[in-house]
C-alpha cells in the first residue's frame, strides 16, 4: 500500500538463507517466439528459475559492440534467454542444469552454455549501449502476466512496425515475472515528428497492456 493506508511504527521480517549453488545459462534461439515460450516450459517442469532475462538481437548487437566484445556467441542473429537457477544441494544443481539443457534444446535453443561475466555485463549494459545508436531515445516499461509476455512482445512489435521510427522497437526484459522494456530511437526524426509518434505509439502499447491484465510500469516503486 506504499503509506497509503496507515503509518508502519514496526516492521517484523523472515529472511530466507541464500542458496549455496547457482548456475546462470544461456540459451541462444533464432526464433523469437521460441525464446519466449521457453519460459512456462521451464516453470511446468518444476525447474523454478530465480530469474530469467529476455535480450533480442538488436540489443545483443549493440551491448557486443558497446562492450566491445566482438566475441559474443551468436551476435549476428542469436537472441538471448540468460536463465539463472539456485539450489541447496550441488546434485539437484546438476539435474536442473541437465533439464535446462533439455528443455532450452528441445524448445529451439541453437547453443545452450554457461552464462559468464561478460553475458550479464551486456545485460547490464542494454540502456546504456543504446547511446551508439541514437543520442536521443525513450526507454518505457510495462508489465503483464506471465502467459501474456510471447503475444505480448509480438504486438509491440507489430504496433511499432506502423510507425515511422528510424530503427524498430528494441525489447529487453525480466521476462520470468513479465516485465518489458521497449526502447525507441529517435535519429533524425524532427523534435515534432518525435513526440508525435511516441504519444500515438505509447497510447497503444497501454492500451494492449491494460486489456491484458497489464500494468504501466511494474518494477519502479509506483504499484
Amino acid at each position: 500500500s506504499e503509506g497509503t493506508l496507515g503509518i508502519i511504527t514496526q516492521v517484523t521480517l523472515k529472511l530466507q538463507p541464500l542458496p549455496p549453488y547457482k548456475i546462470d545459462m544461456l540459451a541462444i534461439f533464432h526464433d523469437q517466439m521460441a525464446a519466449i515460450g521457453v519460459v512456462p516450459q521451464l516453470v511446468k517442469a518444476g525447474i523454478d528459475p530465480t530469474s530469467i532475462e529476455y535480450m533480442d538481437n538488436p540489443n545483443v548487437r549493440t551491448t557486443s559492440e558497446y562492450l566491445e566484445f566482438p566475441g559474443a556467441p551468436h551476435i549476428e542473429d542469436g537472441i538471448y534467454v540468460i536463465i539463472t537457477v539456485e539450489t541447496f544441494s550441488e546434485d539437484e544443481l546438476d539435474m536442473k542444469m541437465e533439464q535446462l539443457d533439455e528443455l532450452c534444446e528441445a524448445a529451439g535453443a541453437v547453443e545452450v552454455l554457461e552464462a559468464d561475466d561478460r553475458i550479464w555485463a551486456m545485460r547490464r549494459n542494454c540502456q546504456e549501449s543504446i547511446s551508439l545508436v541514437s543520442k536521443v531515445s525513450l526507454t518505457d516499461d510495462i508489465v503483464v502476466p506471465v502467459d501474456r509476455i510471447a503475444p505480448t512482445i509480438k504486438e509491440i512489435m507489430h504496433i511499432g512496425s506502423k510507425y515511422p521510427f528510424p530503427i524498430p522497437v528494441k525489447i529487453n526484459a525480466h521476462i520470468g515475472d513479465g516485465n518489458l522494456h521497449i526502447v525507441l530511437c529517435k535519429l533524425d526524426l524532427s523534435d515534432e515528428e518525435w513526440e508525435s509518434e511516441l504519444s500515438r505509439f505509447t497510447e497503444e502499447v497501454y492500451t494492449y497492456a491494460y486489456a491484458h491484465g497489464g500494468r504501466l510500469s511494474g518494477e519502479h516503486g509506483i504499484g
